[in-house]
């Protein structure tokens, strides 16, 4: 649980509904907004954190979606 001077600045999720259906979730904080709340190190920290999610991210979403896309199906 975070602390009240900690905040979430990344989750990732993979979720499925109903039908089966999978779906991935990335959220990411705005650090552009929190440029007057922070020192400029932890900002230029956060920005190098959240480019290399974000690449990683998008390479997990595709290797689950090639993954599944690959697999055979039987009825």
């Amino acid at each position: 649980m975070a602390e009240k001077n900690e905040a979430n600045i990344i989750s990732y999720s993979v979720l499925i509904n109903a039908n089966g259906k999978i779906i991935t979730e990335s959220r990411i904080v705005e650090v552009a907004g929190l440029k007057g709340e922070l020192s400029p190190s932890i900002l230029a920290t956060l920005k190098t954190i959240i480019r290399i999610a974000n690449t990683e991210f998008y390479k997990i979403h595709n290797k689950i979606e090639r993954e599944l896309d690959a697999r055979v199906y039987k009825d």
